[in-house]
């Protein structure tokens, strides 16, 4: 089992000449991606799993920061696997996945899969986030029951509602530019997502110019795909994607 002091750890493995960036969500941790990112070092992939500016300090300094600073974060970490392999796959969880997005607009990336990325959220509130924000800058969250899924969690247990607000804007920002990413791209979707609405995975699909793409449905998982009920039907789809990039 893993402990939450490790889970909010970076991660880092040095391996072969295909790197993966595996980027966080929002308010999350590394834990949540370094399941995945340790079998894939055990598969001979160099690795990087960066901790987000502003996570895994505290609410209230992530209400501090912003999508840039966030964005930074990532590019810093891309650069170690740009530097030493031949190519870079970006796996982005939520959040992370429009920071791959964004990235992949500015940078030379080999390809993305997308794990749960929002481009609506399912919170009803989330329109009122703006307003309520100046009042109240901090708002209780909730967290997922499953043991199983709690142990990989190093992430906050409220949510930093200022920095909500440059997430939106994120959101905003790379559903403009969607159509203007034409690399691979593999968009993995849980159908129980209570976090971000499932619909999101079909408005990327259908709206990236990508000729190499594919969208998969995980039946059993919900928002925390990377370490839910589905995660070794998602790894897999993931390998193989990686592979099908490598073999091009």
């Amino acid at each position: 089992m893993q402990t939450r002091e490790r889970n909010r750890e970076a991660y880092s493995h040095h391996g072969g000449p295909t790197g993966v960036l595996l980027i966080h969500g929002f308010t999350g941790s590394p834990g949540e991606m370094r399941p995945f990112a340790e079998y894939l070092a055990g598969l001979g992939y160099s690795v990087e799993v960066p901790i987000l500016s502003g996570h895994c300090t505290s609410v209230h300094e992530m209400n501090d920061t912003t999508y840039s600073d966030w964005v930074q974060s990532a590019y810093d970490a891309y650069n170690v696997l740009a530097i030493r392999t031949e190519r870079v796959i970006v796996v982005g969880h939520s959040m992370g996945g429009l920071i791959a997005f964004y990235l992949a607009n500015r940078y030379h990336i080999a390809g993305i899969i997308s794990m749960c990325t929002p481009m609506y959220l399912a919170s009803m509130g989330a329109r009122f986030v703006p307003l309520i924000s100046w009042i109240y800058p901090v708002h209780k969250s909730s967290r997922p029951r499953n043991d199983d899924i709690l142990q990989y969690l190093g992430g906050y247990s409220e949510v930093p509602l200022r920095a909500v607000r440059s997430l939106n804007r994120l959101i905003r920002f790379v559903r403009d530019e969607l159509h203007e990413i034409h690399i691979p791209v593999l968009v993995q979707q849980a159908r129980k997502d209570l976090t971000v609405k499932p619909e999101s995975a079909t408005y990327i699909y259908e709206h990236i110019d990508s000729e190499v793409k594919q969208i998969k449905w995980y039946e059993r998982s919900g928002h925390m795909l990377p370490v839910d009920t589905d995660r070794k039907e998602v790894w897999a789809d993931a390998v193989a994607f990686i592979r099908q990039i490598e073999e091009a």
